[in-house]
This record gives C-alpha cells, sequence and structure tokens, in this order.
C-alpha cells in the first residue's frame, strides 16, 4: 500500500471530498461543494491522502481565522476510510499541513478535541506538541450522534506553534519532557466493577506541575454508566478551566493501564514553547 498526500486545489479534487465524508462519516450532511470552493479560493488549506495516487482516501481541511485580534489556521476537519485508520496516516497528514501553513504565513494553527477521548490526546499534544490552555464547556451545543450523545460537548482547544523550537523538537523526536517527581494528583477515583470514578477534585494546588487523571476508554465508561460519564464530565471540566485560569497548561499526557494522566505545567508560554 502506497499513500501520497497533496494539497487539494482544483475543482474536481474538491468535489471528491462530499463523496468522502459521507463514507467516513455516515448518515452526517457533508460540507456542500460551494462552500468548499470558495474557503480553498480565500485562504483554506484543503489536503488529501490517496491509495495508488488515484483513490482519495483521507482528507483534511483548514481556514484563516482569528483569536483576539491574532491571525491562525483553525484545523476544522480531519477522516479517513476505516480500512486507513490506526496506520498513521492522521499523523504524516498534519506534519504537510504544518509545512503548508508555514507557506502560507501562518505560525499557528488550533483545533478542538474532546478532553476525554485521549486517542486524540496523544496525537495532538504527544506526538505533535500541541499544548492546551482553553477549555470550552458544551462547545457543539447538544449533538446526536453515538459519540457525543447524552452529555455536553465540551473540548479542548489545541494550539500547535508551528515554528516553535517545541514543535520542531517533537518533529524530530528530541521532545523533553516535564519533571513530574512530587507532582500532585488534583482528582482522586475509584475503581468498582472495573468502572473508574471520580470522588474528590482538589482545585488548590499551586505546584508548578499537577496531574489529571481520566478513563483511557471513555466511551466504555459511557456504555457502562452514563452517570458516571458526567460525573466525569462534570469534575474535570470544573478542574481543567481552574487551572487554566490560573496560569496552566497541558503539555503531555501518561497512559497508566487503563488510566491516561494530563500533565498540566505553570510557565509563562515563551518557557514552554522555546524548551530545548
Amino acid at each position: 500500500m502506497t499513500i501520497t498526500f497533496r494539497e487539494l486545489k482544483t475543482q474536481q479534487e474538491l468535489k471528491q471530498l462530499e463523496a468522502l465524508e459521507s463514507a467516513i462519516w455516515k448518515g452526517e450532511t457533508p460540507i456542500p461543494h460551494h462552500m468548499t470552493l470558495t474557503l480553498a479560493k480565500f485562504g483554506g488549506l484543503f489536503l488529501g491522502a490517496y491509495d495508488r495516487d488515484d483513490q482519495i482516501i483521507g482528507f483534511l481541511y483548514s481556514f484563516p481565522g482569528y483569536t483576539d485580534g491574532q491571525p491562525h489556521l483553525c484545523s476544522h476537519m480531519m477522516g479517513f476510510l476505516p480500512e486507513y485508520r490506526k496506520q498513521g496516516l492522521g499523523v504524516q497528514m498534519k506534519w504537510l499541513q504544518r509545512d503548508e501553513a508555514i507557506k502560507l504565513g501562518h505560525t499557528k494553527i488550533t483545533w478542538t478535541y474532546d478532553p476525554l477521548e485521549t486517542v486524540n490526546g496523544f496525537l495532538n499534544i504527544v506526538k505533535l506538541g500541541g499544548i492546551v490552555r482553553t477549555y470550552y464547556p458544551n462547545c457543539y451545543g447538544s449533538l446526536d450522534d453515538d459519540f457525543n450523545r447524552g452529555l455536553p460537548t465540551d473540548r479542548f482547544l489545541v494550539e500547535w506553534f508551528l515554528a516553535s523550537n517545541r514543535v520542531e523538537n517533537y518533529r524530530t523526536g528530541s521532545k523533553r519532557l516535564p519533571e513530574l517527581q512530587g507532582a500532585p494528583q488534583v482528582l482522586r477515583f475509584e475503581k468498582s466493577a472495573n468502572l473508574p470514578r471520580p470522588v474528590e477534585m482538589d482545585t488548590t494546588r499551586e505546584e508548578d506541575v499537577v496531574l489529571l487523571p481520566v478513563p483511557a476508554f471513555f466511551q466504555d465508561v459511557k456504555r457502562a454508566d452514563l452517570t458516571v460519564a458526567s460525573e466525569w464530565r462534570k469534575m474535570t471540566g470544573t478542574l481543567f478551566a481552574s487551572y487554566f485560569a490560573r496560569g496552566y497548561a497541558v503539555t503531555h499526557l501518561i497512559r497508566e493501564e487503563d488510566m491516561v494522566i494530563y500533565v498540566l505545567e505553570k510557565q509563562p508560554l515563551s518557557a514552554l514553547l522555546e524548551r530545548a
């Protein structure tokens, strides 16, 4: 299998996205072709992944945006056909996105993900070197798909500082991880019948590094007990929002059996980004 990646520019290339989106997210309405064309003409960046150079099997699209008056590229959607997932193609696509965004003059790309879906966290933070300083409660309102049904759609905002030492070190595999010795956990949980349940949180710690555990398989928790899943959503949302408001940022994740530990550091942004 030979997978190639390239920017999508022509009407014919962009037209392929409607059918691809419908195949990836069955039952969802794809982005209209006229909107795709408009975005592509006025600063949008569309990337495609091809098998044998003729069959499109994945895509990523983004568009220019502003936050507090500062421009950046908003990475909105990435997807692959089911048989091409879990092969590292998303990582390759994101590094191509970085290269193309820099050519367009961008210094930062942003996107959102559910903090309790830790597979996305490992991609965004551990593999790419993104950081998180912002928590959006119920970002997309109520959604009735299997992935989101029954809970508020809380999201992290990932910031990917494209030209920073941090991101370059993650690209080359020479990243430097934070010192964790003595770092306190700010959420205590208990397990009953292999189901982790949050029982106590601490929003008062002031150490340079704090740790926040979440379930590694949140969809399993939802299927087992939606009330417990709701408690995870509520307590972690409170904790992340509290620590972000006091200058902490998510910089790393650690897997421990069926739990994942978020690492939050309290340092100036410049120190986080330029750490060699």
